[in-house]
């Protein structure tokens, strides 16, 4: 039996895609985060080319490589290598 802890936080980043509207996208796939797997809502969403472009981006890939590769705007390929980077910070320092 699965059990999820009561104060989890799934990792996200707030984001505007194409269509403009600026959202929290969880950045887990939805099998590594008990929060990850639920419904889409307009208080948080999963889009696999996020996923992508956030684990891309955690094993150093460019920005602008990012936005090209995985079809995002420039910003928001910005913003996941931001998220990245502070990822690779916390994960050096727990080490």
């Amino acid at each position: 039996m699965r059990t999820t802890p009561l104060l989890h936080h799934c990792p996200s980043v707030r984001l505007a895609l194409y269509d403009g509207v600026e959202r929290a996208y969880r950045l887990d796939d939805p099998g590594a985060c008990p929060h990850s797997g639920t419904p889409n809502s307009p208080a948080s969403a999963y889009e696999p080319r996020v996923h992508l472009a956030y684990l891309l981006a955690r094993q150093g890939h460019r920005p602008d490589w990012l936005a090209a590769f995985a079809d995002l705007p420039p910003a928001a390929a910005h913003r996941l290598a931001h998220a990245a980077a502070h990822h690779r910070a916390a994960t050096a320092t727990a080490a």
